[in-house]
């Protein structure tokens, strides 16, 4: 099978400078998925959980990593390093001057409508 499908990128309003990039059209919370979620320059994705694991593909840029794991907490990720974290364990990053990208493979936290995403702020 040959196709080309033209995703709309997607926002949430607790993460300015953040775009993603969902994999297929079919997003529901709980199942699994694949986004490109893409930071810009110095933008942070504040510390936050999921109701489900996650697994993180760094594609491009760095970023520093922030973590209630004290072993992680400031760690600089960058193109290649994979992060993962289990289900209700705060993360998130900070981009460095130059931004980041990575590939999420998780157990559905993006849907359509950012109002139901499986986030949960610090």
């Amino acid at each position: 099978m040959r196709e080309i499908s033209h995703n709309q990128p997607l926002t949430h309003p607790g993460l300015p400078g953040v775009t993603i990039f969902p994999f297929t059209k079919d997003l529901h919370r709980g199942a699994q998925q694949e986004v490109l979620v893409e930071m810009s320059p110095g933008c942070e994705i504040p510390l936050h959980s999921h109701a489900v694991d996650a697994t993180m593909l760094i594609v491009d840029g760095e970023a520093r990593l922030l973590s209630s794991d004290p072993h992680l907490h400031g760690q600089l990720v960058h193109r290649g390093d994979v992060v993962f974290f289990e289900r209700d364990v705060n993360h998130g990053f900070v981009a460095s001057d130059r931004g980041m990208a990575f590939v999420s493979s998780n157990g559905g936290i993006v849907v359509h409508d950012s109002g139901a995403w499986d986030i949960a702020f610090a």
